[in-house]
């Protein structure tokens, strides 16, 4: 950025009147000292002249100028620089007095007009050494490393409680054998098919509406490589762009299987794996598009430096020079270190890592939360493979023997009484509900399990990802917000990067109401699915899950905080009841 930059764009700011100016800026803004300078501040200022002679002949009066030295203003008209260092120290005094009176709004209006929309670089940088903060790294709150599920890890198989996961499997293999046999001797089949009729009713429509969606993902390269290009600005008008694109892909994503009347499993699907899509879209573009600016200000710190240097050239640097320098090259080191992987013997640098061929691969990994690079494993183990395919079908088959026996005549059961009056509906209620409790609970269960655990580490074994931290031990939680880390960790890290503190970063809001922003959010989440589910709009969910956040209040108190066992009771209580407490009232009423 040179001076006559500068020069060209100060001329299109108007500046208030002075004493307004003194009482709007909070932090007053120094710039470089160099004699061009003055031309641009009176310029700027009018009254320069008067209030420099001023102080000249105040400065006369106690201690006569040197007969070589030279006043700023005959420096400025002859166009040459100042040869005394002496002068040049006396100018940079005065230049940097006086150009105090510059706000900071100002600055900012002049790195707006030159930069397109970035109102942070030349703000910071121009401000007192003394009030410098030092750039702060926005996506470094997620660190991936090499590391193991809880049930894969050694400690779990080795562990004293190891028999009580082959008893539950024992368990979960006679109830699927009990079920198969039974159905056969009552009905000459192993299987009922009302499950099976609706998963596979519309299946290759919903393949293919999948796929559609999967291939509209990468609209956001061809986005990044714009910003990259310059023809957008990821400030002013890219993460608009971006924000539009994602509400009309989730729009068009639970809009179409409801028009085209997918059955409800299909549905579910379609709604649940678009916002996995989306999650993954805004972490990749919103981290991308972030580099993309500190991309910009590395160009803008390098020019500048450079035109410091160019300066000190021409004389003895000043101390501000020096100060002012040495946080140049700290900025730029900075940005250096975001704008490459923070994985060791890593050779990825943004923007090399906008291609079609990193986003198809990103989007293949087991994570919502996009990074330059991941740590990965050097080969595929086959019989791990294996072994988690026949555990997917495995425990696949056995939620539909569950859903078959158990949840289709309840479920059946709950929507026969929607007819009745109000009153009957809730003497009902309470049979069902404990019809339901524990068939429920198991069905969470293994539905975390073929999730979390098998699906997960399988992908995870395909695409050498080497960070299997999926889950947290949930299971011995004693607070809800425990929970909430634990349960799923994939998208705890998603919100904790793009909503816990992009709300603090972006807003300004304080560690609480970032919290309650978070769940907020996630409840709206999980009463989108019950909508799509359900097609109707209740808000059951949305209020039971937001009441955690008192229950996460009550578990710190001092009663509570040193009471483990009773804080898990509690927790399991919850799991046992809520999710069967949910699906009646949606049911029912």
């Amino acid at each position: 950025m040179t001076v006559s930059t500068v020069r060209d764009a100060s001329r299109k700011i108007n500046i208030a009147d002075r004493s307004n100016r003194a009482r709007e800026a909070t932090t007053r803004a120094t710039i470089f000292a160099e004699p061009d300078n003055l031309r641009i501040y009176r310029e700027l200022h009018p009254t320069y002249n008067e209030r420099h002679l001023m102080a000249e002949s105040e400065d006369s009066a106690s201690s006569p100028p040197s007969s070589g030295s030279t006043t700023p203003d005959q420096s400025d008209r002859d166009g040459s620089p100042n040869e005394s260092s002496d002068t040049s120290l006396e100018v940079h005094t005065f230049v940097h007095k006086e150009f105090k009176e510059i706000t900071t709004v100002a600055v900012k209006e002049i790195e707006h007009d030159i930069a397109g929309g970035r109102e942070t670089v030349v703000t910071k940088l121009f401000q007192p050494i003394a009030k410098a903060t030092k750039r702060r790294p926005r996506f470094k709150d997620v660190k991936f490393k090499p590391n193991t599920t809880i049930l894969e890890a050694e400690a779990s198989r080795t562990s004293v409680f190891a028999g009580f996961y082959t008893v539950f499997w024992i368990g979960a293999f006679i109830l699927f054998a009990k079920t198969v046999l039974g159905n056969y001797r009552n009905s000459g089949y192993f299987l009922d098919t009302h499950i099976v009729s609706i998963l596979w009713r519309d299946l290759p429509k919903v393949a293919i509406s999948d796929l559609v969606l999967f291939l509209l993902t990468f609209t956001n390269v061809a986005l990044q490589q714009a910003v990259i290009k310059k023809k957008l600005s990821w400030n002013s008008t890219g993460w608009v762009v971006q924000s539009c694109y994602e509400v009309a892909f989730i729009g068009l994503a639970l809009w179409w299987p409801m028009y085209n009347d997918y059955p409800w499993i299909g549905r579910v699907f379609l709604c649940l794996h678009s916002l996995v899509l989306l999650m993954k879209q805004h972490s990749y573009a919103f981290f991308c598009g972030y580099l993309s600016v500190v991309k910009r200000d590395l160009a803008l710190y390098e020019s500048i430096l450079a035109g410091l240097r160019n300066e000190e050239g021409r004389g003895t640097p000043s101390q501000f020079q020096t100060e002012q320098e040495e946080r140049l090259l700290d900025e730029i080191a900075m940005c250096q270190t975001e704008l490459k992987s923070s994985l060791p013997l890593s050779k990825v640098v943004y923007p090399n890592n906008v291609t079609f061929f990193n986003f198809f691969d990103y989007m293949m990994l087991p994570t919502l939360v996009y990074e330059l690079e991941y740590p990965r494993t050097e080969s595929i183990r086959w019989d791990y493979v294996f072994e988690k395919t026949a555990a997917i079908f495995g425990v696949f088959f056995l939620m539909i023997i569950i859903a078959e026996q158990y949840f289709y005549p309840i479920v059946m059961h709950a929507l026969s009484l929607r007819a009745l009056p109000f009153l009957e509906k809730v003497k009902e209620y309470p049979f069902l509900f404990f019809e339901l409790l524990f068939p429920f609970l198991l069905m969470y269960l293994l539905t975390w399990y073929i999730i979390w655990d098998a699906i997960l580490n399988e992908i995870a074994e395909l695409t050498h990802f080497a960070d299997r931290y999926f889950y947290g031990a949930w299971w011995n939680s004693v607070q809800w917000d425990q929970f909430a880390r634990e349960w799923n960790v994939p998208v705890h890290l998603f919100l904790l990067r793009h909503v816990y503190h992009g709300s603090i970063s972006a807003f300004q809001v304080s560690k609480g109401a970032a919290t309650v922003i978070t769940f907020l959010l996630s409840s709206v989440i999980h009463e989108l699915v019950m909508f799509v589910i359900f097609k109707k709009l209740r808000g059951y969910l949305l209020v039971l899950q937001m009441c955690q956040l008192p229950l996460v209040q009550l578990s710190k108190t001092k009663f509570l905080r040193g009471n483990k066992a009773f804080g898990n009771i509690m927790f399991w209580i919850g799991i046992y009841t809520g999710p069967s407490m949910m699906c009646m009232l949606y049911l029912t009423f």
